[in-house]
C-alpha cells in the first residue's frame, strides 16, 4: 500500500509512517539504523512518542545513550527502546540486532534504512577504500537490513520498509 515512496522527503517519511501507526492497532517495533543523530533519530523520537518500540542503532555508543535516555524520558518508556551499537555493512551485527529485536518486542513491523555516510572530496582524490566504505554503509546495508527483517514480515504478512536516500550520504 506504500506505492508513493519513490522520492520521499522528510516530511513524506513522517506521513507514511503516521498513517501506517494509525491504520494499525496493535503495538509496533520499527528499527532504524543511523538513528544516533540527524533524520535517524528525530524519527526514533517521533515514533517512540507515538509508543512505538524503537530500536536505535549507530556505530557511536555517546549518540546510542543519548537517544535511548530520551525516549526513555518520553512518558517514561524503559520497557519500548533498545539501543545497539552496530556497523550496518557487517552482517554478524546485522543479524544479532534483529535477534535481540525479535527476542525483546517479538517482532518487527517497521524497518527505516536510514543510515548513510558521506565523504566530500573529489572523486579524483577518493581512494577505492573510502569508495568501498560508502558503498557498504550506503547500499549494503539496506540489502543486510532488508534481507533480515524480510521473512518476520512475510510470515505475518505485513510490515512496512522506508529506504531513506540523500545527495549528501
Amino acid at each position: 500500500n506504500h506505492k508513493r515512496l519513490s522520492k520521499l522527503s522528510e516530511e513524506n517519511i513522517k506521513y507514511d509512517i503516521i498513517y501506517s501507526i494509525e491504520i494499525c492497532d496493535k503495538k509496533l517495533t520499527a528499527i532504524i539504523t543511523g538513528s544516533g543523530r540527524g533524520i535517524g533519530k528525530e524519527t526514533a523520537l517521533l515514533l517512540a512518542k507515538r509508543k512505538i518500540n524503537v530500536v536505535i542503532c549507530s556505530r557511536t555508543e555517546n549518540e546510542i545513550n543519548s537517544v535511548v535516555q530520551e525516549i526513555k524520558e518520553i512518558h517514561n518508556r524503559h520497557q519500548g527502546v533498545i539501543g545497539m551499537k552496530c556497523d550496518v555493512s557487517i552482517p554478524s551485527e546485522v543479524n544479532s540486532l534483529i535477534k535481540s529485536t525479535i527476542d525483546k518486542f517479538g517482532g518487527i513491523d517497521i524497518l527505516i534504512n536510514n543510515a548513510g555516510i558521506a565523504i566530500v572530496k573529489k572523486l579524483i582524490s577518493t581512494s577505492e577504500e573510502e569508495w568501498d566504505r560508502i558503498m557498504k554503509v550506503n547500499l549494503k546495508s539496506v540489502f543486510l537490513f532488508t534481507k533480515a527483517v524480510l521473512p518476520y514480515m512475510i510470515s505475518k504478512k505485513s510490515g512496512v520498509i522506508i529506504n531513506v536516500s540523500s545527495g549528501a550520504g
